[in-house]
C-alpha cells in the first residue's frame, strides 16, 4: 500500500450547522457520510468536480450511523451514481435508512419526551423526514470486524463505536489507521457547546477502544468540535492531536458524570417539564449552558436523557 491515500473532506452546510463527508480515492471510490438531502447537489458534487471527480464514479456510500445529518443525502448521492453505488450502514441502524419514518420513532423516544410544544414537535418531525431524500435498501449491513474492499490492496475495517448513537461505527483504513469516526468522538461538544451522547457508558467505552486499541494516525470527525476553551477545532485531526482529542472527550464525559450524578441521583423523572430545560434546569445552570434545547439537533435533551437513563439503570455512573 502507498504511504497515503487521497482523502477529500467535504463540508456539507445546512442552516447554522455543517457536517463532513469524506471522499476516499480508490479503485472503487467511496464517500463516507453524505450530509442531508440538499448536500449532494449543493456541496458534494461541486467539491468533487473541483478535483475532476464525477459522482457516477463513486462505488461505495458508507454511513457511520443513522442520524439525518449523515445519511440524509445518501439517496441523492446514490441517484447521482446511477444507483450503482453500494450503500452500507451499521446493522443496528439500518432501519433508519430503510424507512425514514423510523427517525420519528427515535425522536419521540429521546428529545421529543421533553418538548411539550406540539407545534415545535411537528416542525422537528417534518424537518427530519424532509432532510432525507428517500428510503434505501442497504447493500450491506455491517458489524464489528467486517471489511470492505475498495479495490487493489485498499480496504476498510468496521469498528463498532456506539454511544453517540446505539449503532455508530468507525471505518478504519487498513494499514494507514485513518479512522473515520464521525460523531463517535465529540470532545467538549459541537456548535451548541455540549456533546450529543445517547448512551454514555457505550460512548466512554468506544473512546477508550479508539485510544487504546485502534490508535488512529488520523481522525476524521463529522463536525468541528470544541476544545476545553470552547473554541471550535478542525474536524480533521492528525499526529499527537489525535490522542489529545480522544482524552478531551473522556474529560468532558467525566465532567458530565460528576454534575449529573450530583443533580439527578435518586431522581427518576424523565419527562417533567419545569421550564426551558425541563427536569435538568439545575444542570444547565451549573454548566452555564445557554443553548435553546428546542432547536434541532436537541443536543441538551438527548444527552441529559442518556445520563439520566444510565443512573436509573445502574444506580450510579461508574
Amino acid at each position: 500500500m502507498e504511504n497515503s491515500v487521497r482523502i477529500i473532506p467535504i463540508e456539507c452546510k445546512f442552516g447554522p450547522v455543517s457536517a463532513f463527508a469524506y471522499y476516499v480515492d480508490a479503485i472503487e471510490p467511496a464517500i463516507i457520510d453524505t450530509g442531508v438531502h440538499i448536500s449532494a447537489t449543493q456541496d458534494i458534487e461541486p467539491v468533487l468536480a473541483e478535483h475532476s471527480i464525477r459522482m457516477e464514479d463513486i462505488r461505495w456510500i458508507l454511513l457511520t450511523h443513522g442520524h439525518v445529518d449523515h445519511l440524509g443525502g445518501a439517496y441523492a448521492v446514490w441517484e447521482k451514481t446511477g444507483r450503482r453505488a453500494k450503500v452500507v450502514i451499521p446493522k443496528k441502524e439500518a432501519r433508519l435508512l430503510r424507512n425514514r419514518n423510523e427517525q420519528i420513532v427515535d425522536y419521540k423516544a429521546l428529545q421529543g419526551k421533553y418538548i411539550t410544544d406540539l407545534a415545535i414537535q411537528e416542525k422537528h418531525m417534518a424537518m427530519l423526514t424532509t432532510d432525507i431524500g428517500g428510503n434505501i435498501e442497504p447493500e450491506l449491513e455491517v458489524k464489528d470486524g467486517d471489511q470492505i474492499s475498495l479495490g487493489g490492496d485498499l480496504s476498510l475495517t468496521v469498528v463498532e463505536t456506539p454511544g453517540h448513537s446505539i449503532g455508530s461505527v468507525t471505518f478504519v483504513l487498513d494499514g494507514l489507521n485513518f479512522a473515520f469516526a464521525a460523531d463517535a468522538v465529540q470532545m467538549y461538544g459541537g456548535l451548541s457547546g455540549l456533546p450529543t451522547i445517547e448512551k454514555p457508558r457505550l460512548y466512554r467505552e468506544s473512546i477508550h477502544r479508539l485510544l487504546e486499541e485502534v490508535r488512529p494516525s488520523r481522525l476524521y470527525l463529522g463536525h468541528p468540535f470544541r476544545n476545553i476553551k470552547g473554541e471550535l477545532q478542525s474536524a480533521q485531526i492528525t499526529g499527537d492531536e489525535v490522542t489529545s482529542v480522544l482524552r478531551a472527550s473522556l474529560d468532558m464525559d467525566a465532567k458530565l458524570v460528576d454534575i449529573v450524578q450530583r443533580h439527578l441521583a435518586g431522581d427518576t423523572r424523565t419527562n417533567e417539564s419545569d421550564g426551558l430545560y425541563g427536569p435538568f434546569e439545575s444542570i444547565a445552570a451549573e454548566l452555564g449552558y445557554t443553548g435553546d434545547p428546542r432547536h434541532l439537533p436537541c443536543t441538551f435533551f438527548v444527552t441529559m436523557h442518556g445520563y439520566q437513563e444510565e443512573i436509573n439503570e445502574r444506580g450510579k455512573i461508574e
